[in-house]
């Protein structure tokens, strides 16, 4: 009767340690699948991802350089067509005061020469006048031509400006196609890089679960080696340091066992017994092997204590034990999964995908606005050398007036001498004069059409400056911004490449074609100890 009651009690350590050692080995296979599996869909993905939008975002970076070099070309354009504006406008105002002195000359010509054709009696007095008119016309023709000059510089320096301009143009253009074009895997990229990071949120959300139940199966494989169980007198591991130690042994996992050394000298006593009662042959070779099978037992929950708590059994050197590292991968798991980390990185890329995609948009309206602005400055291009061909002819002509009136001054002077000349003169001159009075008019009215048209274009270079100045801030903020943007994919890229170059999905194929056989074996392994025990011991129960 007392041995039964031993044999049931001695059973329950064997009991206790096969259950908790079935619930390790589910666990470690429930942690090894759900981690290795989503993390590592979701890293790849991401990877994918990040690498697309690195590349698009180096893209975007060089676009919008070129962008912004050709917006700075196109400022310094406008500068020099402004430049040239506002000289051509000084031309045109000196123009026009010289066409009015020349208008009020001219009439003052056409008087004198009435007067002389009237009388004889007054041919020295109108001669007198009309030389007075001539210096007149000569100083307002002078004035002319200078002014005419001037206006013919304003309109060359408007036309190198125009083809500056121009030139800074057909850049912008080809820089805003490039970028155009370079953004397209950029925004086809973004709602992939938005589906990886919400697979590696939605992963880390079923892995938290799988770490907190696996660092608490961990604490209580732990718990029941190094806590008193029920009936117990200590916990399992005081036991065997206690009987190690009464073996002449260490708590180690190559240490050994009192009760198997017992055991052992059973054995021999069967052995001899069996020699006089023959219904004991074998008995001490079944024990031998009982003890042996608890010296390995012991042994085996020696080593799962020491890499529960983090020691080396061969040097004796601490490191994070199994207990502690699950602790910190479910804290970290926690962390992951916590609303401000992974699901807002997740809500995050989606809102990055978002504004490529208008990026993308604005990038398409940019290029084809840059090219009717191509366009438009052609055309200025071309009007601005017509212009500066038209002042040219003008400028001659002055030139030619001013000599004409020159000659005319001296005329008159000649006229006051010999007056003899002066019925014939007077005619040639009233004729001379009324044509002259109707060119100045017309001069007039050309000088006036120039002058609205040289305040119009100074208007127009005011405003394209103002632009090429916004365009040249847009396209600085636009570098900057890309070149972030490239820096942040960057790190995104190396994140995602770090994460799945650590992570490797465990498939039942790769499970019986690598090594890692060895994690479902060695549970096994173990747990066949305590099935052995736990059978030889109800055997021992049943005999007795």
């Amino acid at each position: 009767m007392t041995s039964s009651t031993s044999g049931r009690a001695s059973s329950r350590p064997h009991t206790l340690l096969t259950v908790l050692l079935a619930l390790f080995l589910v666990l470690l296979l429930a942690f090894f699948v759900l981690f290795t599996g989503k993390v590592a869909s979701g890293a790849t993905e991401l990877s994918d991802g990040a690498e697309r939008a690195s590349t698009g975002a180096g893209d975007l970076e060089a676009g919008a350089e070129k962008a912004q070099t050709g917006a700075k070309d196109l400022a310094a354009g406008t500068e020099k067509v402004d430049a040239g504006a506002n000289t051509l406008a000084k031309g045109i105002g000196s123009a026009k005061a010289g066409v009015t002195t020349l208008k009020e000359g001219a009439t003052t010509l056409d008087e004198g020469a009435v007067k002389l054709l009237t009388g004889a009696e007054a041919a020295n007095e109108g001669a007198n006048k009309l030389a007075a008119g001539a210096t007149n016309a000569r100083t307002g023709a002078g004035t002319l031509a200078a002014g005419a000059s001037s206006a013919s510089q304003g309109a060359s320096t408007l036309a190198a400006g125009a083809t500056t301009a121009r030139e800074g143009s057909d850049k912008l253009t080809t820089g805003s196609n490039e970028l155009y074009t370079k953004m397209a895997p950029l925004a086809e990229g973004a709602p992939a890089l938005a589906a990886g990071a919400q697979s590696v949120a939605d992963g880390i959300g079923q892995l938290a679960p799988g770490t907190t139940a696996l660092s608490g199966g961990v604490q209580k494989v732990y718990d029941g080696i190094n806590t008193v169980q029920p009936g117990q007198p200590a916990s399992l591991a005081a036991q065997i340091q206690a009987d190690m130690e009464k073996a002449g042994s260490t708590y180690h996992p190559a240490g050994n066992s009192y009760g198997a050394m017992e055991l052992r000298e059973s054995a021999k006593e069967l052995d001899k017994a069996a020699m006089i009662l023959p219904q004991f042959a074998g008995a001490g070779d079944r024990l031998r092997v009982a003890a042996a099978k608890l010296e390995g037992l012991e042994r085996a929950i020696v080593s799962i204590d020491y890499g529960l708590k983090g020691i080396d059994p061969v040097t004796g050197a601490e490191f994070t034990g199994l207990v502690e590292g699950s602790q910190l991968v479910a804290g970290g798991v926690a962390k992951l999964n916590d609303p401000a980390a992974a699901p807002t990185l997740a809500a995050k890329a989606g809102e990055a995908a978002a504004g490529i995609e208008l990026l993308y948009t604005g990038a398409g309206t940019l290029s084809a606005g840059a090219a009717e602005l191509n366009t438009g400055l052609k055309t200025l291009e071309t009007g601005a050398y017509t212009l500066a061909e038209g002042n040219g002819k003008l400028a001659t002509g002055a030139g030619t007036l001013a000599t004409g009136l020159d000659t005319l001054e001296t005329g008159a002077y000649t006229l006051a001498d010999g007056n003899y000349k002066i019925y014939d003169g007077t005619i040639s001159l009233s004729d001379g004069t009324s044509r002259l009075v109707t060119g100045t008019e017309t001069l007039d009215e050309g000088v006036v059409k120039l002058d609205d048209g040289g305040k119009t274009l100074t208007a127009g270079t005011s405003d394209l400056k103002e632009g090429a100045e916004k365009l040249a801030d847009g396209n600085t903020e636009l570098a900057e911004g890309s070149k972030t943007l490239a820096d942040g994919n960057g790190k995104i890229s190396e994140g995602a490449d770090t994460m799945r170059a650590s992570t490797t999905a465990l498939t039942p194929g790769e499970i019986f074609t690598s090594p890692k056989i060895l994690a479902v074996l060695i549970p096994l392994l173990l747990l066949l100890i305590p099935i052995g025990m736990l059978i030889a011991g109800t055997r021992r129960g049943t005999q007795l």
